[in-house]
């Protein structure tokens, strides 16, 4: 056995990234590529007995590219916990008890990431578990109609909820052509539909769970040392190349776009707005400053959210949804609640004329500067444990694949400048990229 894992580990390759300056991490990850293609991210934490084990799949409803089988990413989540029949579910279930695993996972419309904290004693088991269930999946066509029918009624109980509706609402009338038209769990219709598309599911797991399309990210009382050769032993085997799904590009947007929905059950009225943005990039400084105009414009400090919620109490709530990273061009989203009876037109008007003016380069630079110092601290103050560390380095290399892109976000952050507000804001900040979606109760009230 010492024989054969030397031989391979000769062959692993060394992505460890170079030294750039002080980064966000007190040590450096270090990061490898089995002959396989599966990347090995260990991150050293001060964290005595504790490891995060992640494991990032770079699959999400993003890549539901065939008609009618939205949903299946999500699915997957679901599924990954049916077992092996080395590690049948219960068995797994009350092995993870026993280990006293915090263990779950969750999907968004890029990635799914399942996330398990363990004492560092059990660590070899975990690495052959997981290593197991990921090459041996299995799950029977009964198991799979059970598990559908688990998500056909998350689907059901979400829909007890307006802002499921709404992001319906706002993924299909923004998107025309690309895949973010539907939501991380798919359209109604679908999940319906996939008790009856079990051989579908085996070829959707053998194209997408494969090694060259996942991460196995470690942080905690850990060293590379110690990590690399037991995930290289246990993973070596598992083959398989990630399928490239034609995703269709989105047609640019030159004009605004408007949907109401009425909503049948008691809710004030709702209003989600999308301005169509670029991916995510850490290549130039267009995300960090988009993120700087959403703490700007839509934070509690911010004028808009002081004069509208605080002061005159128009409007019970406003906010926005900061990283919200994509792999493509997505939505700078605004999320308005008004009082019951309220206006949807001034508060759009309010909004409209405050983007104008971040547009102008009204802005004072001392607020930039504020602004950038909170967000930049408060993200910082979000890397304290090993499941924190872990689920950013998963969340940013779905973005591009490198572990060292968390801290060059950070960096582009911190170089925003005044103009760079002005220009993303004059740019992609516009109503002719809007996407509006209202909802509020249908006309004599609730059914």
């Amino acid at each position: 056995m010492r024989k054969t894992l030397f031989c391979l580990l000769v062959i692993v390759t060394s992505l460890r990234a170079p030294p750039a300056g002080a980064g966000l991490l007190p040590t450096e990850p270090t990061v490898d590529r089995l002959p396989n293609g599966l990347q090995v991210v260990v991150v050293p934490w001060d964290s005595p007995g504790i490891v995060a084990y992640f494991t990032l799949v770079r699959t999400g409803s993003r890549d539901e590219a065939e008609r009618g089988h939205s949903g299946f990413a999500h699915l997957f989540e679901h599924m990954m916990f049916r077992g092996s029949e080395n590690y049948p579910r219960d068995r797994y279930e009350a092995l993870m008890q026993e280990f006293g695993a915090d263990d779950n996972a969750f999907t968004t419309d890029d990635f799914t990431l399942y996330t398990t904290t363990i004492p560092k004693a059990v660590l070899p088991r975990m690495v052959e578990m997981n290593a197991d269930r990921f090459q041996r999946l299995s799950y029977t066509e009964d198991a799979f109609r059970t598990e559908t029918g688990a998500v056909l009624g998350e689907y059901n109980k979400s829909a007890s909820d307006p802002y499921l509706k709404m992001s319906e609402a706002l993924a299909e009338t923004a998107f025309t052509r690309h895949t973010y038209a539907h939501t991380t769990i798919g359209y109604l219709r679908d999940v319906q539909a996939m008790p009856g598309k079990y051989d579908y599911s085996v070829r959707f797991l053998r194209r997408f769970y494969t090694p060259d399309n996942c991460a196995v990210i470690v942080v905690g009382d850990v060293t590379r040392g110690e990590v690399l050769p037991l995930v290289t032993t246990a993973y070596s085997t598992w083959r398989g190349r990630r399928d490239n799904p034609r995703i269709a590009a989105e047609p640019a947007q030159t004009a605004p776009r408007r949907r109401h929905v009425e909503w049948d059950g008691q809710s004030p009225p709702k209003m989600l707005i999308g301005y169509k943005t670029p991916s995510f990039s850490v290549e130039n400084r267009d995300t960090a400053a988009l993120e700087v105009i959403h703490e700007l414009a839509f934070g509690d400090s911010s004028d808009l959210y002081q004069r509208l919620v605080v002061r005159e109490q128009t409007l019970l709530d406003l906010g926005s949804w900061s990283e919200d990273f994509h792999r493509d061009p997505q939505l700078f989203t605004v999320d308005v609640k008004l009082k019951p009876g309220g206006d949807f037109e001034p508060a759009l008007t309010a909004i409209t004329a405050e983007l104008a003016r971040i547009a102008s380069g009204a802005i004072p630079a001392e607020r930039i500067a504020e602004v950038q110092s909170n967000l930049k601290y408060g993200f910082q103050m979000r890397l304290e444990t090993p499941t924190q560390v872990a689920t950013q380095v998963g969340a940013f290399m779905a973005m591009t694949g490198d572990v060292r892109s968390m801290d060059r976000y950070v960096e582009q952050l911190a170089a925003v400048t005044p103009e760079d507000v002005a220009r993303v804001a004059r740019t992609y900040l516009t109503p002719e990229r809007s996407t509006v979606i209202t909802l509020a109760p249908r006309a004599g009230g609730a059914r």
